[in-house]
């Protein structure tokens, strides 16, 4: 789960369904993962879960979110890098315990996975899934007393944050809260906006900005923060300081929208810094810099800028095609990748060109 999206809202007024602002909060994320969505939402007494295979707009297509009713509540759209492909994999993930249901949505990639599900299993455990999110409710029940909604928000996180080796960015919803962690290493983003009418929580703050953000707060929740939201407020605990940051350089490389802002810095502006420093490092005389389109774009436009050389759209991208790179199936992204990338031969035609793209992961595109 190493580069899913994250989405939860709350509703100040009890009287405001959330399932349709989550549904929206996760079309805003969906180039975090492709291959499954799903929201949970609490009314205050129960917790109802849907999800399923494929993209937010199919999951949640022909009014669905109308008719699961809650006023707060948690979303997932899920990009594998433990575990399969299917609907059992797909989050939030919600357990029954002592009677009671909470639900996860989780975004980061547990490094002690393997030994602690070991560990789990010579215990007598039973795992239903191959995701390494389901070993967080497997270390809460076996570690904490009492009912789910009896536990302790500080409790939680600092369990977790002893037991499990990052990188976690989580999402807990229980009957009566929200609880938002993120790992004392702050691998994964994480950012919290308050509205005169809601609360919001999402991987990245551009997830925000289709809701009306008149006098809204929105920062980024801290390594090493949990964030309870309950009866309307917001409850902040710092776990732990003591770690050195290291975030994931790949959110701004590639993986987060253009629009957002990461780290403390917005992305966009970020990669064409990269593309002037490039420049500036691999000098060439050519006519022409073209981007591989999308992600390629902005470090594209600050080469341009930083040599002079011009910019031309040399490959159109077709629109309709998603992310290939974090398609599962390897026929499939090569496939996507012809699909999805065309070039422009009187643009290109007798060009010296320098192809500017964000980055190498497969080759699949670059091939």
């Amino acid at each position: 789960m190493e580069n899913c999206g994250l989405f939860a809202a709350y509703s100040k007024s009890e009287k405001y369904n959330v399932s349709g602002r989550i549904v929206e909060g996760l079309l805003a994320l969906q180039h975090r993962g492709q291959e499954s969505a799903g929201i949970s939402v609490s009314d205050g007494t129960k917790i109802t879960t849907y999800k399923g295979k494929g993209v937010v707009n199919r999951v949640f297509g022909g009014g669905v979110s109308k008719k699961i009713n809650g006023y707060f509540g948690i979303g997932h759209v899920r990009y594998s890098t433990k575990g399969l492909s299917n609907f059992t994999n797909a989050q939030p993930l919600t357990i029954k315990y002592k009677n009671e249901f909470f639900s996860i949505a989780h975004n980061g990639q547990i490094e002690n996975g393997p030994e602690l599900k070991e560990k789990y299993e010579e215990q007598g455990s039973i795992f239903m899934t191959t995701s390494d999110t389901e070993l967080f409710p497997h270390l809460l029940v076996n570690k904490l007393k009492g009912s789910p909604s009896s536990w302790k928000s500080e409790e939680i996180s600092k369990l977790i944050a002893e037991n499990i080796s990052p990188s976690y960015s989580l999402l807990f919803l229980f009957k009566d809260k929200i609880i938002a962690f993120r790992d004392s290493f702050g691998y994964r983003p994480l950012s919290i906006c308050e509205t005169e009418n809601g609360i919001y929580v999402a991987s990245e703050d551009s997830a925000f900005k289709f809701f009306p953000l008149r006098n809204a707060k929105i920062r980024e929740i801290k390594p090493g923060e949990l964030i309870e939201i309950k009866d309307g407020k917001i409850k902040s605990h710092v776990i732990s300081l003591n770690s050195p940051n290291k975030f994931c350089f790949f959110e701004h490389v590639y993986f987060a929208r253009p629009d957002s802002n990461i780290f403390g810095d917005n992305v966009h502006l970020m990669r064409e810094k990269l593309g002037e420093l490039c420049a500036k490092e691999n000098p060439i005389d050519a006519d022409i810099v073209i981007p591989v389109m999308d992600s390629g774009f902005s470090a594209a436009l600050g080469y341009s800028k930083a040599s002079g050389i011009p910019l031309e759209m040399g490959l159109m991208r077709n629109k309709y095609v998603g992310r290939t790179f974090i398609d599962p199936d390897l026929q499939e992204r090569k496939l996507g990748v012809r699909r999805k990338l065309l070039p422009v031969k009187e643009v290109i035609d007798n060009k010296r060109v320098i192809l500017i793209d964000d980055s190498i992961v497969r080759g699949t595109t670059m091939k």
